[in-house]
């Protein structure tokens, strides 16, 4: 465009695009977070954005709206010279203040918006990777959505290191196997002396603090802290992440602001303006942006858990209601890339690519579940694809590149599942940060540990960034180590994408299944699938859509419920697949392992005495009404372990209705003979509803 400014190319899009507009939407140009909330609205009402100045209209926007003679102005932010300006000219003006007044005049006007983009303005200079809040409004706009913003000076794990004390730690603090630390928490113009204790390896850290200045550590409210406490500096509540390895560079002691629990608290003050949360929430920055929650994983654990799990929740119950995924880049034009690539999905399918899904190092089992809904036979991709940087010869063992090139099948798919050892600096030997290798547009999901860690590096890079510049349209991964109960959310993120779901809904799916098992298992406070239920974690714009080539060949697990009878049946077919056992199930090198798929299920997994990833095939029944349950009861007896638990879980949503919940295994299988030793083909449910009154 042939502009030097915002107003100038304003001005161009306008004259381009428009020869009149009922109405034109106009913002401060020197005010950018309500440029952030105009342009969306903008977009959703198809009309012209133009800019004020200070004194008010400019000589161009002025030009623009006497061409257009639009019969409104609706003015987003504070711009009152200009609100009068228009005034004179007869033209009606309507005042929009902030992003709550937008929203709620979006819900005056019945326009349903089920995307909204949390944006934080302060990016433009606060954040290491900038302005990627451009990427938020480009996607609200695209959507059909808004912008809220989370305007708020973070503070992401800012570290303060300690020395060794001289002596044992001060009276009133723990003791620890590892020498007692003491330095000084120096914040938004406080200081606050503190001791760090606890064993090697940052195990057991503790924490205490002389919040009162007299010398002391053991006052009341003092301490000793553990990970992920909260303690208040300054009129600022933080959250505490202690150790030495859970952040970037070496700190003993990590404070984070705002908390999770304040952002979501302000998002929610945004949807009850709108009437109700959105379908789809997309997250627009690295945690120096928009901050992840951070749980405690266990007492005597180094690390915190990074999540974006609360941010999926609206209310008191721990299922999600909204579709969540985080958008990261390494700079804004790969950001706006990234979204002008989203939004234009379908344009894009090409033939070479749209039907072909790659499987990469240790995954093996999901090609029939690809294949029943269309896509070709799936590209496997070993290590042995890899080309030789140094090819091996006598006495030179040769070494391979860390991943894949632009010849390799993977770089035309739709779809890549992946597990292997990994982190955030790569997909196991498949795909790595620095590769200039570009992709099909293609959804990645990966069993790896780590990948979607995000804050261990100073500059932010990850291998998330690179995927998204490179060509993937979204990533579900680990923000931590994965262990063998991902399974279950891998599994039903792919059911979800598979069944025609946006991956904000996939992953949705993904998270309340494994709530489900939360539940059955009593693991609330503790345990392996509450882990994962926590580092799990969707990256891109959550709206997307892959293309899936056909309906299901064969009928996946489902639901039906007549009357007050709830039948589950199991998919129309069970697949056994020999497993591709990783070199680390060092017993099972030369033994043969299988697993049983089918369309709709998903495998309960745990690392069992015999060494090796033990799993059950489990559904979800799931039944949404506005009608409360008093009981539901399985009404035939299947040989155990067929059949369910007898606990189901509700879900209570905010428009009166709710979901109860309950899993049921469909079918019994040993995995070192690949033989089904039991099935159920439908299992009915009687449900006894609550009489009125």
């Amino acid at each position: 465009m042939p502009a030097d400014s915002a107003p100038a190319a304003a001005g161009v899009l306008a004259r381009t695009f428009w020869k009149t507009a009922a109405d034109v939407v106009i913002c401060r140009e020197d005010d950018y977070a309500s440029s952030l909330i105009a342009a969306p609205l903008a977009a959703r009402l198809k009309a012209p954005l133009l800019f004020a100045g200070k004194k008010g209209l400019p000589a161009g926007a002025a030009g623009e709206i006497k061409r257009l003679k639009p019969k409104r102005a609706i003015m987003v932010g504070e711009a009152p010279a200009a609100a009068r300006a228009m005034k004179k000219i007869g033209l009606a003006v309507t005042r929009l203040a902030d992003a709550k007044a937008v929203l709620a005049w979006a819900k005056s006007r019945k326009l349903a918006t089920d995307y909204i983009a949390a944006v934080n303005p302060t990016d433009r200079t606060r954040t290491v990777i900038k302005k990627l809040s451009l990427a938020g409004a480009l996607l609200a706009a695209g959507r059909g959505g808004l912008v809220v913003p989370l305007t708020y000076d973070v503070r992401w794990k800012v570290g303060f290191v300690g020395e060794d004390c001289a002596k044992d730690p001060p009276k009133g603090t723990p003791k620890g196997k590892a020498p007692p630390r003491k330095g000084i928490i120096e914040i938004d113009g406080k200081k606050v002396p503190f001791v760090a204790t606890g064993d090697p390896r940052d195990r057991n850290r503790r924490l205490n603090l002389d919040l009162n200045g007299n010398g002391r550590f053991d006052d009341a409210g003092e301490g000793p802290r553990v990970m992920c406490d909260r303690v208040k500096i300054a009129g600022k509540e933080y959250v505490i992440s202690l150790g030495q390895r859970n952040g970037v560079g070496k700190a003993d002691v990590r404070l984070t602001w705002p908390t999770a629990d304040v952002l979501v608290s302000d998002l929610q003050s945004h949807y009850a303006a709108l009437g109700r949360a959105p379908e789809h929430l997309c997250l627009v920055g690295h945690p120096d942006a928009v901050p992840q929650a951070l749980f405690i994983n266990a007492k005597d654990r180094p690390t915190d858990l990074t999540s974006d799990l609360p941010y999926a929740n609206t209310d008191a119950d721990r299922f999600a209601e909204i579709g969540v995924a985080r958008l990261v880049a390494e700079d804004v034009c790969f950001a706006t890339l990234y979204a002008s690539r989203a939004i234009n999905y379908e344009h894009l399918l090409d033939e070479s690519w749209r039907r072909n899904v790659g499987e990469a190092r240790w995954e093996n089992t999901f090609t029939k579940l690809f294949q029943n809904v269309g896509f070709r036979r799936s590209f496997r991709h070993r290590r042995d694809d890899l080309r030789w940087i140094v090819k091996p010869a006598e006495g030179v063992k040769g070494k391979r590149a860390r991943e894949f090139d632009a010849n390799s099948p993977l770089t035309s798919v739709a779809a890549m599942a992946h597990m292997d050892h990994s982190w955030w600096k790569g997909i196991g030997q498949t795909y790595s940060w620095e590769s200039d290798v570009l992709l099909a547009p293609t959804l990645v999901e990966s069993g790896g540990c780590l990948t979607a860690t995000l804050d261990r590096e100073a500059d932010c890079r990850s291998i998330i960034s690179r995927l998204l510049r490179n060509g993937a349209m979204g990533f579900h991964g680990n923000s931590r180590p994965g262990i063998a109960q991902q399974e279950l959310q891998r599994h039903e993120f792919w059911n979800g994408v598979l069944a025609g779901k946006t991956i904000g809904q996939a992953h949705r799916q993904a998270l309340n299944s494994t709530v489900v098992t939360v539940l059955e298992e009593n693991q609330i406070e503790k345990g392996p699938h509450r882990y994962q239920l926590h580092i799990r974690t969707l990256f891109g714009d959550p709206a997307f859509r892959m293309h899936v080539p056909a309906k299901p060949r064969s009928a996946p697990a489902r639901m039906e419920v007549t009357g007050d009878v709830a039948t589950v049946h199991s998919p129309a077919q069970w697949w056994p697949v020999k497993m591709r056992v990783p070199e680390d199930w060092k017993r099972w090198a030369d033994k043969d392992l299988y697993v049983c798929r089918g369309a709709g299920t998903y495998a309960l997994r745990h690392w069992c005495g015999e060494q090796y990833d033990e799993e059950i095939t489990c559904y979800t029944a799931s039944l949404r009404t506005p009608r409360k349950i008093k009981a539901i009861r399985q009404v035939q007896s299947p040989p155990k372990p067929l059949g369910w638990t007898g606990n189901w879980h509700v879900d209570e949503h905010a428009d009166g209705t709710r979901t109860y919940r309950w899993r049921v295994q469909l079918i019994d299988f040993d995995q070192k003979t690949g033989k089904i030793t039991g099935k159920a083909d439908r299992l009915d449910y009687r449900i006894e509803w609550e009489t009125a009154g």
